[in-house]
């Protein structure tokens, strides 16, 4: 019987996103460049107030080595605030700055968005820092819908010739997702696709989730905001997958938030 008290079984979770959103957090690999995923960021809406819960998830505790994040140095811990941490609420671009509603622009926010909305939509991304979040997608247990928000990646890769490319994509335009197998670094790897256009790659750790989508032969990948080069790349290509998944992977013991003491 699944469970949403402790929030520890994904699709119960993304059944009830009413009262609650996940933000999977990711690292980049220091030798590799890989994003990984390592824990849980979440938002528990309540009568009395939203909670903020951080969990590292337990593939990742249980690796050897494994460096904390700072601030999230108990690998066993549940961390819960009544405002979102300090180490996730300074990724989101302050309501000083001049330039924050073009930043929200290339978003697609409109300009009153919640940290939170900010934060999941730009995925806290900073210059030469390794950390990362992404949405977790919403899944439908008794249909199998499902639906991903996220960022391009490797955009900046791609050439001059790509870049014009995307500037000149509209709202609501297909795309095409294209596994990889043959590629050296990942053979999970899945390009973006614009026909016979390679715009960049799906997150890495959405891969699984990804392919299970494409398995079922049954889905759309949209344009939702493309920007132009000035924009910086991490943010060029914003996009949405709709679709259907006989198994909703991050029910997978891989996905499970670590063991909490007390």
């Amino acid at each position: 019987m699944l469970s949403t008290d402790l929030l520890d079984l994904s699709s119960a979770y993304a059944d009830d996103q009413s009262a609650a959103s996940r933000l999977i957090v990711t690292r980049r690999g220091v030798y590799d460049g890989t994003y990984r995923a390592i824990g849980y960021l979440d938002r528990v809406r309540r009568d009395d107030g939203d909670t903020y819960e951080f969990s590292y998830l337990a593939a990742s505790a249980e690796q050897a080595g494994f460096v904390p994040i700072i601030g999230f140095r108990d690998v066993h811990r549940r961390y819960s605030s009544p405002r979102l941490f300090p180490s996730f609420a300074e990724r989101v671009i302050s309501a000083k700055r001049p330039d924050r509603p073009q930043y929200l622009a290339t978003l697609d926010l409109d300009s009153d968005a919640d940290a939170w909305e900010i934060l999941s939509a730009s995925g806290g991304h900073r210059e030469g820092d390794p950390i990362e979040l992404i949405s977790l997608p919403r899944y439908d247990g008794d249909t199998g819908v499902t639906s991903a928000h996220f960022l391009a990646h490797g955009v900046r890769h791609r050439g001059e010739h790509t870049s014009a490319h995307i500037t000149g994509l509209a709202a609501g335009h297909r795309l095409t997702l294209l596994p990889e197998p043959a590629n050296e670094h990942d053979p999970r790897a899945v390009q973006i696709m614009d026909g016979t256009m390679h715009l960049g790659y799906v997150p890495s750790p959405l891969l699984d989730y990804v392919h299970s989508v494409i398995e079922c032969d049954d889905h759309t990948l949209t344009v939702v905001r493309a920007n132009p080069p000035e924009t910086h790349s991490h943010l060029r290509l914003l996009l949405r997958l709709e679709g259907r998944c006989d198994e909703y992977v991050f029910d997978r013991a891989e996905w499970c938030p670590a063991r909490h003491d007390g």
